[in-house]
């Protein structure tokens, strides 16, 4: 059972929502299978709406039975707390629907079956057996199944909805893979990436005095100061001599820049450095990291749109719920 409560607990805790629909009426009668020492026993329970969303209704038993699934995936005991929280999330899973229903999305019984079998498979039972541990928790099957068909309506919704609109920068990758823990998990140290820099040179004469130094170093801070992403540099620097060095080794360079670019980040400019012949600074504007970690910079992609989409629903569904009618009975 406490495999089951894992998988459920995933079940439990995504963004997605969805439920059962009952007739109009405010009170229906409802048969429920409740297996008591592994025989069915049929009982009639009354039910009755409690709360229409946009005229769909959630009833008492929509609502006991979500309440019971949450017991069970987080380990809590019912509650008024609990119960709100049940019907929060039958709410927003009518609303997901009907979203859903406005682009055309409706998920397939095979969908749900596969999703199903393989949850089953994964603790070692069938789907008989699944419904069997369930049912001993006087949960009924089919509320995993409206929550599953709610996952799925309410992905597809959002990745239809959004997935032209979001693109994911390559700048945002490399600093996705330099962010502390990124390499977390045992992960073999990645190769020396190659960078793209902007190297920034204000010249100095031979035998330039102080006075002459110190101005140069003056308009180096001035421009750092000014500086906010690479394409700042696209229309070069005033004074100043500007070359694009692509596919560059940290190795390459001669101390202290090579320090200095070494701690940068992408997007950010180095300190100016002082050489006989400059006033040098390094802008990194890119890192190419080398061809066997594609699969790292493929699987931070992947997280970044996969967190970006997650933003997008959370906003999605704010603005639905607040546009939507909702009576409480």
């Amino acid at each position: 059972m406490a495999l089951l409560r894992g998988r459920f607990l995933e079940i439990a805790s995504a963004q997605c929502r969805a439920g059962a629909r009952y007739g109009s009426g405010v009170v229906a009668a409802l048969l429920i299978a409740i297996l008591v020492g592994g025989i069915a026993v049929v009982i009639v329970q009354e039910v009755s709406i409690k709360i229409l969303v946009n005229d769909e209704p959630i009833s008492d038993y929509d609502i006991d039975q979500r309440e019971r699934f949450l017991a069970i995936t987080t380990q809590q005991q019912p509650s008024p707390t609990l119960k709100k929280q049940a019907a929060d999330m039958l709410i927003d899973e009518r609303l997901q629907i009907q979203e859903g229903r406005k682009a055309s999305i409706t998920p397939s019984d095979e969908d749900v079956s596969a999703i199903l079998t393989d949850m089953a498979q994964k603790n070692n039972l069938n789907v008989e057996g699944l419904a069997t541990a369930l049912g001993k928790a006087g949960v009924n099957i089919k509320t995993l199944k409206d929550r599953i068909r709610a996952q799925l309506v309410w992905q597809a919704t959002v990745q239809k909805k959004f997935r032209r609109d979001i693109q994911i920068a390559e700048v945002d990758v490399d600093q996705a893979m330099e962010a502390p823990g990124a390499a977390d998990g045992g992960a073999p140290a990645a190769a020396e990436p190659t960078l793209q820099l902007r190297q920034i040179k204000y010249a100095l004469p031979a035998g330039a005095d102080q006075r002459i130094i110190a101005g140069q170093l003056a308009a180096a801070e001035a421009m750092r100061a000014r500086f906010k992403s690479c394409g700042d540099l696209a229309n070069g620097v005033q004074g100043a001599n500007v070359n694009t060095l692509q596919d560059y080794k940290t190795a390459s360079l001669a101390q202290p820049a090579r320090l200095l670019v070494t701690n940068a980040k992408v997007g950010q400019m180095t300190p100016p450095t002082i050489t006989q012949a400059a006033i040098e600074l390094y802008a990194v504007c890119g890192k190419r990291s080398p061809a066997g970690d594609s699969t790292a910079r493929e699987e931070a992609q992947k997280k970044l749109m996969n967190q970006e989409m997650g933003l997008r629903a959370e906003r999605l569904l704010r603005d639905v719920r607040a546009e939507a009618f909702i009576e409480y009975r």
